[in-house]
């Protein structure tokens, strides 16, 4: 075991190495006159071999796509209208419509400007808080907390 060792620790550094290169090239009559290396303990090579050379990447092309994507995107931006909104999604927000259910739940609706009377989340609170000002009381369906409702007047023709 101790000459794989030692004979790891002569081919793994360069200067060892040369010097045993050195001695197998040489007659076996001829005595050895190169002086051996101090030891130094194990050093790492410090040249890389030419396959181990760090990836290049293009960063001006790619600057130059990701400001054009930008450029696009913006464009884009200014061009289209938004959509409808969403139907419900089944989460409530202030500012959502609701209706009242029998067992006096919330449920989140579709605002409709056709109706005379809207009901209005302005804000949620935690099961034992209390709802601010006019709003009522109604526990959220998902039963995530109180949903402070308002009785909105809408904006339609009446």
């Amino acid at each position: 075991m101790a000459e794989i060792n030692e004979a790891y620790r002569v081919l793994s550094d360069p200067s060892r190495r040369a010097v045993y290169d050195a001695s197998l090239r040489r007659s076996p009559a001829e005595p050895s006159t190169a002086p051996e290396p101090a030891d130094e303990g194990y050093s790492p090579p410090t040249s890389r071999p030419a396959d181990l050379q760090p990836a290049r990447i293009p960063w001006r092309m790619l600057t130059v796509v990701g400001v054009i994507a930008i450029v696009g995107i913006v464009v884009l931006a200014q061009f289209t209208e938004p959509g409808e909104p969403d139907g419900p999604d089944g989460i409530m927000r202030v500012g959502d419509c609701v209706e009242i259910e029998l067992d006096n739940d919330a449920r989140e609706v579709a605002c409709t400007g056709d109706v005379s009377i809207d009901l209005v989340v302005r804000a949620f609170v935690p099961f034992e808080g209390r709802c601010p000002g006019v709003t009522r009381p109604h526990r959220d369906r998902q039963g995530m907390g109180i949903a402070c409702v308002e009785v909105a007047a809408s904006t339609g023709s009446g």
